[in-house]
């Protein structure tokens, strides 16, 4: 069963300390969810790899950021794919947010600076981060190119009862 209410996958040097911050305070302050953030809840001397990938298992809904940076690394890469297949195994909803000029384009098509990934010594690797960013550009979501405007559409999806979260975790 789920443990987190939200999961949130992000790059660190683009929204750690704007965006991200807003977001994490909008939703365990206001709408009191259990937000799972791996720089506030990684506990110290954990294989970081095993605590996300359960974190990711044992969330109920994923918000993805993509920003200017998110495909230079290989750990939001990872993520990305985990978030994917347990949407799609346990009807999980994942919520894309394009963030910092990002355009869901750029995602899907892997242009702009997200043309280069991470070299890995594996090419199946590579081939599965393509695939989940092509998947997830497919995906509704919020696309924002101020901080403001993307927090209020973010908002606007965890007020409406249509798309309230609560409705998603029953």
């Amino acid at each position: 069963p789920p443990k987190h209410d939200v999961f949130i996958s992000f790059r660190g040097i683009d929204v750690r300390d704007t965006f991200l911050s807003h977001l994490n305070s909008f939703l365990k302050h206001q709408k009191k969810f259990a937000v799972y953030k791996d720089d506030l809840d990684l506990e110290r001397g954990e294989d970081i790899s095993l605590s996300l990938l359960e974190a990711i298992e044992r969330s109920a809904v994923y918000i993805v950021i993509f920003s200017p940076n998110y495909a230079d690394s290989p750990w939001c890469l990872d993520e990305l794919v985990k978030i994917l297949q347990c949407g799609e195994r346990y009807g999980r909803r994942v919520i894309p947010v394009f963030y910092g000029g990002v355009d869901p384009s750029h995602v899907e098509n892997q242009t702009g600076s997200y043309r280069k990934l991470p070299a890995v010594e594996t090419v199946g690797r590579i081939r599965s981060w393509r695939t989940a960013l092509t998947k997830s550009a497919a995906i509704s979501g919020f696309s924002s190119q101020v901080t403001r405007y993307g927090l209020h559409n973010l908002s606007r999806f965890f007020h409406n009862p249509e798309s309230n979260l609560i409705g998603l975790l029953l």
